[in-house]
């Protein structure tokens, strides 16, 4: 499990973003996605990767149940509305961000698209012949 930082401009550019996630991407969210506070994503972002071009105006952390390189490598297939990064155990604010996400403010609007149970089985198994 990984976690996703989703920076935006507004939530409508992040719900978007989560939906093309789940869609295109075929990444499992699991639970609810969270609102974040923006500086705080902004801090994050710069203790990842060191400087940022521009602090974000809205912000949002959701699970998903894929690895890290599964993870970035969907989503650079997908180029989504928003400015995504994936947070994983290797990086120190991961266990402090996994700790408050229940504390964290539900993102309202976004609701995940419903699949057949004939989908959710081809997945299961094509996952079982992978492993």
């Amino acid at each position: 499990m990984v976690l996703l930082l989703i920076r935006g401009d507004n939530y409508e550019k992040i719900k978007n973003a989560l939906a093309d996630i789940h869609r295109h991407g075929k990444l499992t969210i699991l639970g609810k996605p969270r609102i974040m506070v923006p500086e705080a994503a902004d801090e994050i972002l710069k203790h990842i990767l060191g400087t940022i071009k521009k602090p974000c105006k809205r912000a949002c952390l959701v699970k998903i149940q894929e690895n890290a390189p599964q993870a970035i490598d969907k989503i650079r297939k997908i180029h989504p509305p928003a400015h995504i990064i994936v947070i994983s155990e290797i990086h120190e604010p991961y266990p402090y961000l996994l700790k408050d996400f229940p504390k964290m403010p539900i993102l309202k609007g976004y609701y995940k698209s419903k699949t057949n149970k004939k989908d959710n089985i081809k997945e299961k198994k094509k996952l079982k012949k992978k492993v």
